[in-house]
Formats: C-alpha cells, sequence, structure tokens
C-alpha cells in the first residue's frame, strides 16, 4: 500500500506496508486499503505486481491519494516516490502522473484529482437542503472499473453515494424514476445527479451478500412490479433505460461472436462449434421471445446478492443493468443463482412462484415453453452484457477477463454444440 501526498510516500521502517484480504474480511480489498490509510483515496486502480511463479497469488499494490493533514499519519517516515525499491517506484510513479495528468482511456473519474472534492461539494449541498450536515470525509466501500460505493457519515447517520463510469450513466435517471414508482422496493433517493450519475441514497436494511430468504421472498412480488411497470416503460425510456428485445440482443450478440477479443480465448474446436451453433441458438431465442408475454422492466442482474431483506423490508439495488427486456430473463437469472448456492433450495418452486402473475394475466401466452428456454435466452442475454462492459472498461483492467468466453461456451453446450462440463 503506497500511501502518497506531494511526491513523498508513507513508510514503515523504509517499506511499503502491507495488509492481507482474506475472503471473510468485511467488504472490497479497496475499503480495507483505504480503512488502513486515513484520509487516502485510490489514485488508480489495483495495480498488479509480479510474483515468482503461477502457483503463488498475485499481489497487488493500492496507490492512495492522501487528502488530509500528513500529520495525521503516524508511526512511519515520508520518503520521495523515487527512492522506493522496484517494483514499486516506477508503478507509484506512474499512477500519480496519470491521476494529476491524462489518465489511460476510459478510466473512470474517481481516479482523477479533484473528484472526491466535487463528489463532497454536491453532497454538502444535497444534505443542507434537507437540514442534514456532513460530519466526515466520504468513506470508501468499493472503488473498481465500474462504480465507486462510498459511505457519507452525516449528523443524521450514515448515507451512501454510488458513481458510475460512462457506460452506466444513465443508472442515476433510471432508479430516480424507480423510486417514484416503486418506492417500497428500491433504495431511497436522497438525491441524484443525472448528468454526472451520482445518486445519494438511504441505507438498505438487511443488504448483505446472501440476505437469507430474499430470493423465495423476491420472486412473486418483482413478478407483479413488472406487470405494473408496462404502464410507464416511456418514462424510463426517457431516462436512458436501454431496449433490450430480441432484435438488440441478437445484433448485439452476433457482433460478440464475430468480433470480440474473447472468442480467442476458445480452442479451435470449441469456436467451431459455437459458430456452428448459432442458427439454433437464434432460432431458440427468438422462440422464447415469441412465447406471448411482452418486454417489460428488467433488473438484468437478478441475484440474490443484490437484494436487501431483513424479513420484511425487501429491496433491489445495483440498478447498472436495468433495461426492457423479457421479463422471465431475471426470473431464470435468479433461479440459476440460488441453485448454483443452495443445494436445498427450491428453486423450481421459485420459479413457479414468479411465473404464476404471469400465467395469471397473460393466460394465452406459452409459459411452460418460456421458462425453459429462458435459461439459453438469459446466456445470450448475459453474453451481450459483460462483452458491453469489458469493452467500456480500462484497457487490462481485467475484472471480467474470461466471461464472455465462458458464457458463449454455455450457450453452445445448451443446445449440444459441446459436451457437458464435468
Amino acid at each position: 500500500m503506497a500511501l502518497v501526498h506531494h511526491g513523498t510516500v508513507w513508510t514503515e521502517d523504509g517499506s511499503l506496508p502491507t495488509f492481507v484480504h482474506a475472503d471473510e474480511d468485511d467488504g472490497d480489498p479497496t475499503r480495507t486499503a483505504t480503512r488502513r490509510a486515513p484520509d487516502g483515496v485510490h489514485a488508480a486502480p489495483p495495480v498488479p505486481l509480479p510474483r515468482p511463479d503461477e502457483s503463488v497469488r498475485a499481489d497487488v499494490l493500492h496507490v492512495l491519494a492522501l487528502r488530509g493533514d500528513p500529520e495525521r499519519v503516524a508511526d512511519g517516515a515520508w520518503l520521495p516516490v523515487g527512492e522506493l525499491a522496484e517494483p514499486f517506484a516506477a508503478r507509484v510513479g506512474t499512477a500519480l502522473a496519470q491521476h494529476a495528468g491524462t489518465a489511460p482511456q476510459q478510466r473512470p473519474d474517481w481516479f482523477q484529482a479533484g473528484w472526491y472534492d466535487r463528489v463532497e461539494d454536491w453532497i454538502d449541498e444535497c444534505l443542507s437542503v434537507r437540514g442534514s450536515r456532513r460530519t466526515e470525509p466520504v468513506r470508501t466501500h468499493r472503488v473498481w472499473s465500474i462504480s465507486a460505493v462510498l459511505e457519507v457519515p452525516t449528523s443524521d447517520g450514515t448515507l451512501w453515494f454510488k458513481a458510475c463510469c460512462d457506460h452506466f450513466r444513465a443508472e442515476a435517471a433510471i432508479l430516480h424514476r424507480l423510486s417514484q414508482r416503486l418506492p417500497d422496493l428500491v433504495p431511497t433517493v436522497v438525491a441524484a445527479d443525472e448528468a454526472e450519475g451520482w445518486l445519494l441514497m438511504e441505507p438498505l436494511a438487511g443488504a448483505s451478500d446472501r440476505a437469507e430468504g430474499a430470493a423465495e421472498a423476491l420472486a412473486p412480488v418483482w413478478a407483479a412490479a413488472q406487470l405494473a411497470s408496462l404502464t410507464w416503460l416511456d418514462e424510463l425510456r426517457t431516462a436512458g433505460c436501454p431496449d433490450r428485445g430480441v432484435e438488440p440482443t441478437l445484433a448485439a450478440w452476433h457482433r460478440v461472436l464475430a468480433h470480440d477479443p474473447e472468442m480467442a480465448l476458445l480452442s479451435d474446436d470449441e469456436r467451431a462449434a459455437v459458430l456452428g451453433a448459432t442458427d439454433e441458438v437464434e432460432a431458440r431465442v427468438r422462440e422464447f421471445w415469441s412465447t406471448g408475454l411482452p418486454d417489460t422492466l428488467a433488473h438484468g442482474d437478478l441475484h440474490p446478492g443484490n437484494v436487501a431483506y431483513d424479513g420484511q423490508d425487501l429491496r433491489l439495488f445495483d440498478w447498472t443493468d436495468a433495461c426492457i427486456s423479457h421479463p422471465f430473463l431475471d426470473g431464470s437469472h435468479l433461479t440459476y443463482f440460488v441453485a448454483s448456492h443452495d443445494a436445498d433450495a427450491d428453486a423450481d418452486r421459485q420459479l413457479a412462484d414468479f411465473a404464476e402473475p404471469w400465467r395469471e394475466a397473460y393466460p394465452e401466452a406459452d409459459v411452460d415453453r418460456a421458462l425453459a428456454l429462458a435459461p439459453l435466452a438469459d446466456l445470450v442475454f448475459q453474453t451481450v452484457t459483460f462483452a458491453a462492459i469489458a469493452a467500456a472498461t480500462e484497457e487490462g483492467a481485467g475484472d471480467f477477463t474470461g466471461t464472455v468466453a465462458f458464457l458463449v461456451k454455455a450457450s453452445a453446450r445448451q443446445v449440444g454444440a459441446l459436451p457437458a462440463e464435468t
């Protein structure tokens, strides 16, 4: 961890401090790093460091810019960055130059100098309107290639701030509309800057990685909310909610197969099988969309990790992938995650609960066939999602490496073009 101030870096006994982030630790490694560095914020994405061999887990370097008084940092010494040993000096120097000057293409704003000051100024203006105030600097919860989530200590308790990369900038406007239409099912928005893509929100009761019972409680409630949204989809379109119906989805999927760099990760035989299955996959996806159900509001990444549930209050968060699409993509995605993480879960019952409101609303629709085809359609849908995210993030970020390759092979397996994984 390199905590830097005006060209100097804080050291302990002449070395950079280190920390171990275990899987069971609270939050993301970027949060852990900033908790160990008073008033420090990430000046760059975590930088991978060389490792002695492939059997050793790679270390990363967190480069943090000090926002506060260097006198508050005790038990160490400030040394010129250039005096650091390699491989640290060059990497810290590069990160700082990019932080203060010209950043790599598609690097998010939160790694740029002055961004946190702008955010705090905006938050302070929002809080003053409601007679509240910020009591401390904002704190990092997670910063990475697609979003920054910060905790905001205020005189009325902790609020949450979120900003998205350009690809997901419309989330602020979309959630702002949803907070008016579905106030009991989404985060409570305190303020939104739709141009910047900034959100200030109330905390969520029951938020956790896997809120117990969340998926079972959500399935019928979310289906009912999707049905209700049919009357106000134009509001979402105006807010920038993308159309991801059958034609846009298949057109984007074909572009992935033709041009995505992850197709090079497939073996020759795998690539031939994936491309050979194109017509069959497309036919089944078109059949899925022709079963008689309308496109509606879709969360786009519906799984228990995006649901806050405390046994009573139920709220969906992380609306970056929100779109207008087939409703059963959400139902299938949710069921897949539940089944893959909990062998004892009754995924069939959950999916039936999700589908029941649709059966009642559209008795002529072939709901059973739509349910059968939904897993394949979701693989195609998610292929498009992750290809677009990878294309919109900084080169070398590596947050989603291998995902598109995995998904296109999984689609081919669904139609028997590749053998099932063992």
